[in-house]
Parts: structure tokens; C-alpha cells; sequence
């Protein structure tokens, strides 16, 4: 009998088995990190357009306008009146103060944490134009960060503005 009509031995099976094993076991170990790699990612989405809505939310026109006085256009409100009213109703709390801005927080399923900063900035720049933040009759742009957390992590942020008029006060 010839060494090539044998076929196989015990041996050499079992070889190629555990080599075998060794390879399917390396393939199966990237199917869990792919879940949860995509899980990251569509937490990761769902968190932005989370954050884009909010956004849209706060900055939309309706509601960031101060009232003149009629008789006496001097006397108008400014942003910050207008900010401590308009943000608690949109469910927002203010947990902080500073000298540039308030920072607001909500939660709703994920935890949202808005700073709204009291300066204006103007439209165009100061220099060329010789426009004033402190201009009631112009508009005003102020800066918002909004952060959406995840697990006490900041999962997704963005930066936008509100636009802030003074309007006059028909009683």
C-alpha cells in the first residue's frame, strides 16, 4: 500500500480542526464589537438630530422679541428679561449665571444643557459698519451651545444663534 492511498490520520484531522476552530473563533469575536459599534453610531445620530431639533426649537423667531415702550421708546426689555421668561417655558432650568452667559439644562430621555451667552454679536462687524449690539432697533444675534449627554457623556453638540428684536408695545 502506497503512503498517498492511506488518507488521513487522527493526527492530521484534529490539526486541522483546531486550526480550524482557531480561524472561526477569530471571525465570530468581530460580529459583538460590530453591534455595539452600531449601537454607538445610531445612539451617536439619534443624539444629533436630537440636538438640531432642540436647536431649531430654541432659536426659532417665535418669542425672542422685547417690547418698546410706545410713549417712551427708551425703555424696551433686553435679552436677558426676555431669556429668563422664554427658556423656563420651553421646560428649561437655569442651573448657572456667569457674566457671559446662563446655562439652562433639561431632560427629556437624554439630558440637554443650553448656554445662552448675554452679548450680542452684531451682524456685521462694528468697525465697517458702526453697528451697535446696544442698539434697540437693530437686531441682535446672540450665540448658543447646546450639548445632549448620554450616560453623563456629551454625545452631541451644536452652536447656533438667536436673533433678538425690539419691537414696539401696542396696548
Amino acid at each position: 500500500m502506497n503512503m498517498n492511498d492511506r488518507g488521513l490520520t487522527l493526527v492530521e484531522i484534529l490539526a486541522a480542526v483546531v486550526i480550524l476552530s482557531i480561524l472561526f473563533i477569530g471571525i465570530m469575536s468581530i460580529f459583538p464589537q460590530m453591534t455595539l459599534f452600531n449601537a454607538k453610531t445610531e445612539t451617536k445620530l439619534d443624539t444629533m438630530n436630537l440636538a438640531r431639533q432642540e436647536m431649531a426649537y430654541i432659536s426659532g423667531e417665535a418669542g425672542w422679541v422685547g417690547k418698546r415702550d410706545l410713549a417712551d421708546p427708551s425703555i424696551y426689555e433686553n435679552f436677558k428679561t426676555v431669556l429668563v421668561t422664554r427658556m423656563p417655558a420651553a421646560g428649561y432650568t437655569e442651573i448657572t449665571t456667569t457674566d457671559d452667559f446662563i446655562r439652562y439644562e433639561k431632560t427629556d430621555g437624554y439630558r440637554y444643557e443650553a448656554d445662552v451667552y448675554l452679548n450680542c454679536q452684531p451682524f456685521l462687524k462694528e468697525a465697517e459698519n458702526s453697528l451697535k449690539c446696544n442698539d434697540p432697533s437693530l437686531s441682535q444675534l446672540h450665540k448658543v451651545h447646546l450639548k445632549v449627554y448620554d450616560d453623563g457623556r456629551i454625545s452631541s453638540q451644536t452652536f447656533s444663534y438667536i436673533k433678538f428684536i425690539v419691537e414696539m408695545k401696542v396696548d
